[in-house]
């Protein structure tokens, strides 16, 4: 347990790292307007947000540290192997990871895109989720180079971990998909942060605090977000929220297909 602490310990602190760099103030979706999006209190996710404080923490983080990035993302790549990739005329596309922390080992990395007749489709790679799966033994009746040379090739193009913890891919469960477009869809995601800290302000006292802190056992999730029409954005937050975003990243982050019938 304590390794898997020191692992959630650290996530976080890149993930905070990270945040400094972004942007602290609500953001557009695209297609609306700042001035079209509803009124912070008809959305509850936000409602109780002090916006104004939240910029100003973020600004001090960067005048003090400088803007920071980080490359958390960087393994959250589908291979040149999958069935299927995001389109380029995708209008969104998302890229997640939720590292380990919270008490888990296990490392989510998945991409979920909108392709432009509707559909929503995944890649999903859970490392340290549960026992590896052990790799396929060579077929019968080969000789000891011929097993080698056929083990060899299974591995092309394949990473261990990719090997051990096969990556999933596919449509995106029925339920989840329009779970996404709900969220994506939402006008109160005009509103949504980029980035969610560790410790919020509030505009006003809620259980006689004007702060509210991530429970210890909390998973971070990080995502980077492509939008037809708007720049990439380095997108998460500490803890679980409601807002459409992290609604969103957390979808991708345990994306899924129907089940078999």
């Amino acid at each position: 347990m304590r390794a898997v602490s020191r692992m959630g310990a650290l996530a976080l602190g890149l993930l905070q790292a990270a945040a400094a760099a972004g942007g602290a103030g609500a953001q557009t979706p695209t297609g609306a307007a700042p001035a079209q999006r509803p009124p912070q209190n008809q959305c509850e996710a936000v409602r109780d947000v002090d916006f104004r404080t939240l910029e100003r923490e973020r600004a001090r983080a960067v005048a003090a540290n400088g803007p920071q990035t980080s490359d958390m993302l960087d393994v959250v790549s589908i291979p040149e192997w999958a069935a299927r990739r995001p389109p380029a005329d995708a209008p969104v596309v998302i890229r997640a990871r939720m590292p380990p922390g919270g008490g888990y080992s296990s490392d989510h990395r998945s991409v979920v895109w909108r392709e432009a007749d509707g559909s929503w489709w995944f890649w999903r790679h859970s490392v340290n989720e549960g026992a590896p799966r052990p790799p396929p033994a060579s077929p019968q009746g080969l000789s000891a180079d011929e097993a080698r040379a056929w083990d060899a090739e299974q591995r092309v193009g394949r990473t261990d971990e990719e090997r051990w913890w096969p990556p999933k891919e596919g449509r995106l469960a029925a339920r989840q998909a329009a779970q996404m477009e709900a969220a994506w869809s939402d006008p109160c995601r005009a509103w949504d942060p980029d980035w969610w800290p560790h410790d919020l302000p509030l505009n006003r006292r809620i259980d006689g605090s004007r702060r509210r802190l991530c429970p210890q056992d909390s998973s971070a999730i990080i995502a980077d977000m492509a939008e037809a029409g708007g720049p990439r954005r380095r997108v998460g937050g500490a803890c679980i929220n409601g807002t459409p975003t992290y609604r969103m990243i957390q979808i991708a982050a345990y994306a899924a297909a129907d089940a078999a019938h």
